[in-house]
């Protein structure tokens, strides 16, 4: 790489193994088209830290800061000069827009910032800038999320990874936060009531005539809190408004709210447990999060129940199942189709019990895509390690 086109005497001979590996070598400079697709494909800034080189970052003066750097040197003696050399080595996909710190850090460690890494580099960089300018007035999304006290942590969103996660849609406005950090932690009985009476209030807002939501047209849920109460809040969303849902990634330590991609999407499949004696004694396990041990039901489960499920084919239920906003989609499918499958089987079912081990998008979507005059109530338990197995918490879809 060169720091600058600049014009000086051809070497004669190859410098000494103790020089250092940038060299200035005689060359025409870089066409300025190519200059100019260069700045534009990377905003003006910097494709290895992101700064922008065109305002000094102390004084905040204007002027150009940026350098013009060759991925496989101009010159076969210089950093990566030795690969497999372009047929044009000023093309602007052999060159990268640098700051001067990092081009010398660059080509002083040739062989830890390699061709490929600077490749892979500039390509996120470039693709992150066309995405982000793309964004238009019809990219804006509603932002709505929950901040709830489970155990002695108190839950909530990290706003700049909410702006990661919903590239390239961004929010508008300020997210509305729904607080239950006021009722407490999670407990049988005035919580759930108290909660249920709280995201009615908030979510019919939401919806309100006029309201931000009816202008941007899509909303973006992000949410972790006690699995029921997701259940609830999400049958209380519209499924007549674009919604998208979002899974924390715990595994990372960065934009933990951002889906990942390229992965085969996870197949889930259903199946029937056991034969009941009574036609409308119904339950449904969800092993998604873990596995589904018998044991944990509780007595009132008994012989009379059919039991169904769904879980994931070819693999063992774990937390970190759901990856991909495909796995989640993919989870919707299933469970949708057995709903309509168990009323198939069960003709006027109206309760239907519910024993979920799902992540947070996961409850949000078991609620949200029930139908409320087709579909049956589900009472929903939750699997409380401290109580030895699942205890029923509410009813979400009540026919009144």
């Amino acid at each position: 790489m060169v720091a600058s086109p600049i014009d000086s005497p051809t070497l004669s001979q190859p410098p000494a193994p103790v020089a250092p590996p940038v060299y200035p070598v005689a060359r025409s400079k870089i066409k300025r088209l190519t200059e100019l697709l260069l700045v534009a494909g990377a905003a003006g800034r910097c494709e290895f830290c992101n700064e922008f080189l065109y305002t000094h970052p102390i004084t905040g003066e204007s002027g150009n800061f940026a350098e013009n750097a060759h991925i496989v040197a101009f010159s076969t003696l210089g950093p990566r000069g030795f690969e497999d050399r372009p047929t044009d080595i000023d093309d602007v996909s052999n060159l990268m827009l640098l700051c001067a710190r990092d081009h010398k850090l660059i080509d002083d460690h040739p062989e830890r910032y390699t061709r490929a890494m600077l490749e892979q580099r500039k390509r996120e960089h470039e693709a992150r800038i066309k995405r982000v300018t793309a964004i238009g007035p019809a990219m804006q999304t509603t932002v709505v999320t929950l901040k709830v006290q489970i155990g002695s942590d108190i839950v909530h969103v990290n706003r700049r990874e909410i702006f990661e996660a919903l590239q390239p849609r961004y929010p508008a406005d300020n997210p509305l936060e729904i607080d239950f950090v006021d009722i407490g932690p999670e407990r049988s009985g005035a919580f759930y009531e108290l909660a249920a009476e709280r995201i009615q209030k908030n979510v019919a807002r939401l919806y309100d005539t006029g309201g931000e939501l009816e202008r941007t047209g899509h909303l973006s849920v992000f949410a972790l809190a006690p699995i029921p109460l997701l259940m609830l809040f999400g049958h209380a969303l519209s499924n007549k408004v674009s919604t998208d849902f979002f899974q924390c990634h715990r595994t990372r330590s960065d934009n933990r709210w951002t889906w990942y991609e390229g992965d085969t999407p996870v197949r889930f499949s259903a199946r029937q447990l056991r034969q009941g004696t009574a036609p409308h004694c119904v339950g449904l396990v969800l092993s998604v999060s873990g596995p589904f041990a018998a044991e944990s039901l509780p007595s009132s489960i008994d012989e009379r129940y059919t039991l169904y499920e769904i879980y994931p084919r070819d693999i063992v239920p774990h937390r970190s199942l759901i990856r991909q906003r495909d796995d989640l989609e993919a989870f919707r499918a299933r469970y949708r189709a057995l709903l309509a499958e168990i009323q198939q089987d069960h003709p006027g079912l109206r309760e239907l019990h519910l024993f979920p081990a799902v992540p947070a998008p996961v409850a949000v979507t078991c609620g949200f895509d029930l139908l409320p005059k087709v579909d049956p109530t589900l009472i929903i338990y939750d699997n409380l390690a401290t109580e030895g197995g699942f205890v029923q918490r509410l009813k979400v879809n009540l026919h009144e």
